[in-house]
Parts: C-alpha cells; sequence; structure tokens
C-alpha cells in the first residue's frame, strides 16, 4: 500500500460528500465506508512502518527542503489508526442513533480525518500546521451541530480559543524557519544537534503552548468545560477521543523528536504543570454535579498525566505518554457516548470506561497507567506517583457520582442496536486490552523507537 493511499482517500470522498445531502442514510453509509477505507489502508502500513525503513516520500520528486516530505513510522501509524476508529466509531453511532440531523456533518467528519492522518504522516512543519487547521476548521463546524443555543455557545467558545492556539503555533512555525532556514523536520532535527542548544527555546515555548490549548492541561484547559458540557455527546466524543490527539502527538513528535533539547529544558516546568492538572482536573470532577463537566474535568486529569509523563527523563515516561494517550482516546469517546443514552448497555459500557479511565484492572487504562507509575518510581519520583494514585481514586470516585445521579445510566431508553454495538465495542477493546496487553505495551515502546530523544 502506497503512503498516499490513507492521505489521498479521505480527500476524495469529502469532497464527494460535500456536495451530498448528508441527512440521507446512503450519504451516511458512503461516509462511513470512506472511513473504513481509510482505516484499512493505515493498517496495510502497518508492516512497513514496523521495518528498517519507514516509507517515505517527497511530493513532487523534488528535493527535500524543497518538496514535501510525508513519512509513516511507528508513532503516526499507532495515532492515525485510533484516530481514525475513533472517528469511524463515531460517525457510526450518530447515524444508527436516530438519523444525521445535518447534511454537511458526514463531510466534515471525513474531512476531519484527512487533517488528522496529514498531521500525523507529513513530516514538514508547516504542511503540519495547514492539515492541523483542515482538521480544526472541521471542528469549528462540528461544535455547532444541533444548532441549539449551548451547541452555538460552545462552538463560539471553542472556535475563539483555538484561534488563539493556531496563532501561536503558525508563529513558533515562522520562527523555525526563520531560526533553521528549513521545515523540514529531520533537517530541523539535524540543525537542532549542531546549532546553539538555546536557539530553539522560544519556538518550543510557542509550540509548548499551542498543543496545550489542543490537548486542554492546565492552565490552557479553560475552554473544555464549557465545550464538552455544551456540544452534542458525539460531538464531545470526537473532540476529546480523536481531535485532542494533535495535542498529544504533536507535544511528542515536536518534543521528544523534533525539539529534544527544548524538551530536556522544560522538564521542570512540564513536572509542575502535569501535576497541577492531574490534581486539579481529579478535584474540580468530583465537585461538580453535570456529567458533562465531570467528564470535561476528567480529561484535564488526563492531559495532566500525559505531561507527566513527557516531564520524566528517558524512553520509559514516553512509552507512558504513548499509551495514555492511545489508551485514553477510547475512554474518553465511550464515556461520551455513552452517557447519551441509557439503559444496560450504556451502563456496562460506562462502567468499563470509567474504570479504565481511572486506572483500575483489567482494562487498557491500567496498564498506561502503571506504565507512568513504573517510570516515576524508577526515577525518584515517589510524590508524582502518590499523585497519580490519589488522582486515580478521585476521578473513580466523581465518575461514579456521576452515575449514581444520573437516571439516563439507570432508567433510560434503551440504546439502539447499531448504537449498543457501538459503544460496546469501545469497552470490549478496554477489556481486550487489559487482558492482553502486549499490543498497548509494544505499540508504546515502538512507537518512540525512531525519535530523536535523549537517553
Amino acid at each position: 500500500m502506497p503512503l498516499w493511499g490513507p492521505l489521498l482517500l479521505p480527500w476524495v470522498m469529502g469532497a464527494v460528500l460535500a456536495f451530498l445531502d448528508g441527512r440521507r442514510a446512503w450519504v451516511a453509509w458512503l461516509a462511513i465506508a470512506g472511513l473504513a477505507g481509510t482505516l484499512v489502508c493505515t493498517a496495510w502500513l502497518l508492516p512497513q512502518a514496523w521495518s528498517a525503513q519507514a516509507p517515505q516520500f517527497v511530493t513532487g520528486d523534488w528535493p527535500v527542503g524543497v518538496g514535501i516530505r510525508l513519512r509513516a513510522d511507528q508513532l503516526s501509524i499507532v495515532f492515525a489508526l485510533v484516530s481514525t476508529a475513533v472517528l469511524l466509531g463515531t460517525l457510526v453511532y450518530e447515524h444508527v442513533a436516530g438519523g444525521i440531523t445535518s447534511r454537511s456533518f458526514p463531510a466534515l467528519v471525513v474531512f476531519m480525518g484527512a487533517g488528522l492522518t496529514g498531521v500525523f504522516f507529513t513530516s514538514d512543519a508547516f504542511n503540519f500546521y495547514v492539515f492541523f487547521e483542515l482538521a480544526m476548521t472541521s471542528a469549528f463546524a462540528l461544535a455547532s451541530y444541533g444548532e441549539k443555543p449551548r451547541n452555538l455557545r460552545a462552538a463560539f467558545t471553542f472556535v475563539v480559543v483555538n484561534l488563539m492556539g493556531s496563532t501561536l503555533f503558525l508563529s513558533a512555525v515562522v520562527m523555525l524557519y526563520l531560526t533553521t532556514g528549513t521545515l523540514d523536520m529531520l533537517s530541523i532535527i539535524a540543525w537542532g544537534q549542531a546549532g546553539p542548544p538555546f536557539a530553539l527555546m522560544v519556538p518550543g515555548t510557542l509550540l509548548l503552548c499551542a498543543f496545550g490549548v489542543k490537548l486542554g492541561f492546565f492552565p490552557f484547559h479553560f475552554w473544555a468545560p464549557a465545550v464538552y458540557r455544551d456540544a452534542g455527546p458525539t460531538v464531545a466524543a470526537l473532540l476529546a477521543g480523536a481531535l485532542a490527539n494533535i495535542g498529544s502527538y504533536g507535544l511528542l513528535r515536536f518534543g521528544a523528536d523534533v525539539l529534544p533539547q527544548v524538551l530536556a529544558q522544560a522538564r521542570p516546568l512540564l513536572e509542575i504543570l502535569g501535576a497541577t492538572s492531574i490534581l486539579y482536573g481529579s478535584v474540580l470532577a468530583l465537585s461538580r454535579r453535570d456529567t458533562r463537566e465531570v467528564l470535561a474535568y476528567a480529561s484535564i486529569s488526563h492531559a495532566g498525566l500525559i505531561i507527566a509523563a513527557l516531564s520524566l527523563a528517558g524512553r520509559e515516561g514516553l512509552c507512558a505518554a504513548v499509551a495514555l494517550a492511545l489508551a485514553g482516546s477510547v475512554d474518553k469517546t465511550a464515556l461520551f457516548l455513552a452517557q447519551d443514552r441509557g439503559g444496560e448497555r450504556a451502563r456496562r459500557a460506562y462502567s468499563v470506561a470509567a474504570f479504565s479511565t481511572a486506572g483500575v484492572p483489567p482494562t487498557a487504562g491500567f496498564w498506561a497507567k502503571a506504565w507512568l507509575l513504573r517510570a516515576a518510581l524508577e526515577q525518584g519520583h515517589a510524590w508524582l506517583a502518590g499523585l497519580v494514585v490519589l488522582a486515580s481514586a478521585l476521578s473513580l470516585l466523581a465518575l461514579f457520582r456521576a452515575y449514581q445521579r444520573e437516571r439516563w445510566l439507570r432508567e433510560g431508553a434503551a440504546l439502539h442496536r447499531g448504537t449498543g454495538a457501538v459503544v460496546y465495542a469501545l469497552s470490549l477493546a478496554l477489556i481486550a486490552a487489559g487482558l492482553w496487553p502486549e499490543p498497548l505495551l509494544r505499540a508504546g515502546r515502538d512507537a518512540i523507537q525512531g525519535l530523536g530523544t535523549l537517553p
């Protein structure tokens, strides 16, 4: 499978769907088929990505630095697979839950998939920004889906705050080019190894802020509670389960790979921000009565776990960050979708996702948090390990207090068979990864092998 396959397919499908009425059932199934095809094409690249030479090409056969380099290494593949799977499951859920109510919804979801796939597969800083904006523009439109006053309020908040993040990111890209004379990531890595150690500190700081807004950790979290509360459950699942991966992937790609010297200098700050996010999100989740706000603050706490993992020197911390990002993506998607409906199947799916979020075995979240605990203890950060355990207990308590308060989980109308299949599939994936963790652990280990990490 050529690398351009999973890049080109969602572009073509999105362009076709833009002219069709997404409220028609066959149009929705066409969009679902397009995302399923993108997922298959991405999975087809797995053997090549795990080979000695990751698949790559330079557009137009131009020399590197003139043409745009596209590359699919292990980190790119695992993030693309999980994000596309989340988009696919969420689109299926919305279609079978009662019908799509906007003609543009399927096209926007597919365009978001095109943007995310491009973000994960590009090896050019400016092209990263282009795909980044494609995904964000789709998200801006999706945030108002439902067109109720609260949906429009969520869209306005999301657009205003994330435009600020986009401005920070573009400013960082401009500064990288002015400093290094190139936008190719591999060339920036080579420049950083030979150049002055602090020359890239300012663009690196701007990138941290930009990705902080996307991921939503403290103090860049202020948009998340309002947006996740007021957006529809399906849109919240898309934003938290798929779009937020731009933040975690960007921090791993630019921090651990492109600018490892900046990451090394920023580790004390990241440790403080990560610990603050973990504690802040857990405590605020416990204090909220609105279930969507509880889930929003739980997402902030989870973002803090990823930042705390990045703050730990060495490869174990980076492996834990990858595992936390992948498991958290499925956790948040399952939680937001399960709380949209009632009945026994929703109750079970919510419970499994809550256990995984809190790190209770046998779930994927348990192994991701266990990896973080081991990395923290090996490096003498016992206080961080204790904070993770405390936050896990608080998160579990907050999520199940929300469960006890909400009648829709206990007495609501039963899930449609199709929607039940989606939330069941997500919860079963979390349990399967807990019972057989080797794929998740190997993904975490292998995903960082090609990164220019510090020892």
